[in-house]
């Protein structure tokens, strides 16, 4: 039996398979070219998304008040899309919202107002970005999609979250040498106000003013009083802690890190302050400040969060430094998330 094909029936047998595996290829095509074109968009949808969501953020503080700037963080945020393009096309419409963030919650959702806060809820800026019919100039067209399955184009929504939280970590040049006690917020600090804020002295509607003197080994109020911090190291010298006041810590520091408390009043130290303080230069006016469990006597404590001072001023004859607490302070270089105390990182995206 002749089992031997001709070369003209072979080549017509290829080129059937040929013609049966064009769908295929056009379908390969579709996937590679449409999907990877369809990607591209999406991130540079959500890059923009992103960048109104921040640029929302940054307007949630203002340095009179507490509480946080919604319709201004909505207006920013809402300008910022406007800004950006996608898809080879300025984006002109978007969905602004605030509202609450925990950004300790896996799979969080933004929490709208009216609503109670709880400890880990932070004010935050929500961005989606659609290009759909009618919205950002329609869908994302299709290559290949259309020869095949008649898809013409296809929609993409993306959704950015923004806020601003207390700082876990405190990066070189934003941590202030001087640590207070715990109680000196337990007591002051209202955690209880929405947002938490200074406790208010009804004598004057203000922040109340905490004259803390410098602990020197004698039994004292430790609400009532401050020691100096050589932070990381264990010094106890006037150089290095002038040094620390104008430069600042060092190398970051974060929650649970332990560091030096060192007795001792360093009288010298006290007119560097007031010369920076609110009384004078007030390039020390507004400082961030690791907070301990306790203060007494020379120690290394673990930083248990970091919080926002006023330096009023500061008395080397009385060996004292007046403070208020306060949320106004500028925004250290830091990251992750701690206590609120009235210290606020740089705005970030959660989402």
């Amino acid at each position: 039996m002749n089992t031997h094909t001709s070369p003209k029936a072979q080549r017509g047998a290829v080129t059937l398979l040929v013609a049966l595996m064009i769908p295929v290829f056009l379908g390969i095509a579709a996937l590679v070219i449409d999907v990877a074109y369809l990607q591209f968009v999406r991130n540079e949808l959500q890059n923009d998304a992103d960048a109104a969501a921040l640029a929302g953020a940054k307007q949630l503080r203002s340095t009179t008040s507490a509480t946080p700037q919604w319709s201004a963080a909505e207006t920013a945020a809402f300008s910022a899309i406007s800004l950006n393009s996608a898809d080879g096309k300025k984006l002109s419409t978007g969905t602004v919202q605030s509202g609450y963030w925990n950004p300790t919650q896996v799979n969080a959702v933004l929490q709208m107002l009216p609503m109670t806060p709880t400890v880990n809820d932070v004010p935050a800026v929500q961005v989606t970005l659609r290009k759909g019919t009618g919205e950002n100039d329609g869908e994302v067209p299709t290559f290949f999609a259309r020869l095949i399955w008649n898809m013409l184009s296809t929609p993409v929504t993306v959704t950015a979250v923004a806020g601003m939280t207390s700082p876990g970590t405190i990066e070189p040049g934003g941590l202030f040498p001087l640590v207070a006690s715990q109680c000196v917020y337990d007591t002051y600090w209202n955690s209880k106000a929405t947002p938490p804020g200074p406790a208010l002295d009804p004598a004057t509607g203000k922040p109340f003013l905490l004259v803390l003197e410098a602990y020197d080994d004698k039994p004292k109020d430790p609400c009532k009083t401050f020691q100096w911090s050589s932070l990381l190291t264990d010094n106890n010298d006037v150089t290095t802690f002038r040094k620390l006041v104008e430069e600042r810590n060092p190398v970051s520091l974060s929650i649970g890190q332990k560091i030096w408390i060192e007795p001792g009043s360093k009288s010298t130290l006290f007119d560097k302050v007031d010369d920076c303080s609110a009384a004078n230069s007030k390039s020390c006016e507004y400082v961030t400040l690791p907070m301990v469990s306790t203060i007494a006597g020379h120690s290394d404590q673990p930083i248990s969060s970091f919080a926002c001072a006023r330096i009023v001023d500061a008395s080397k004859q009385d060996k004292t430094i007046t403070i208020q607490l306060s949320t106004q302070c500028p925004q250290p270089p830091s990251g992750g998330i701690g206590p609120n105390f009235g210290a606020v990182s740089p705005p970030s995206l959660f989402r």
